[in-house]
């Protein structure tokens, strides 16, 4: 998940406290100063470090271009070659009610879809 996805997930945290759905960020790698200014400046929100090349193809340069459109800093720390996921869990023993694979360097999980996902949740409560 890169800033820019970040920051719009977490500026419709009141949307997503309203329906009780509660927003965590994992990590897969931790270099402090890094985590520090994610978590300041994008998220805001919960952060859980789970410790464990940026390879271009043409998918990859789209979504560069797209997230260096946003404004958003970016840096090229780390290790490079972790792309990400985002998953809506239901409470509970409830499980995974939509999960995001990141195919390519950059993608972003459509947001229509994650907001549907919690609707969902919330309509089934």
């Amino acid at each position: 998940m890169c800033r820019a996805e970040a920051h719009q997930l977490y500026t419709r945290k009141p949307i997503f406290d309203a329906m009780g759905i509660q927003l965590v960020v994992l990590l897969t790698e931790h270099i402090d100063g890094e985590v520090r200014a994610f978590w300041l400046r994008y998220w805001g929100g919960m952060v859980v470090n789970y410790l464990t090349g940026f390879f271009l193809n043409p998918v990859a340069i789209a979504n560069y271009k797209r997230s260096s459109s946003t404004g958003f800093d970016w840096n090229v720390r780390g290790k490079g070659n972790i792309k990400g996921d985002l998953y809506v869990i239901r409470a509970g023993s409830g499980g995974v009610a939509y999960q995001f694979v990141e195919r390519n360097f950059g993608d972003w999980a459509p947001l229509d879809e994650v907001m549907e996902a919690c609707e969902n949740i919330m309509q089934k409560k």
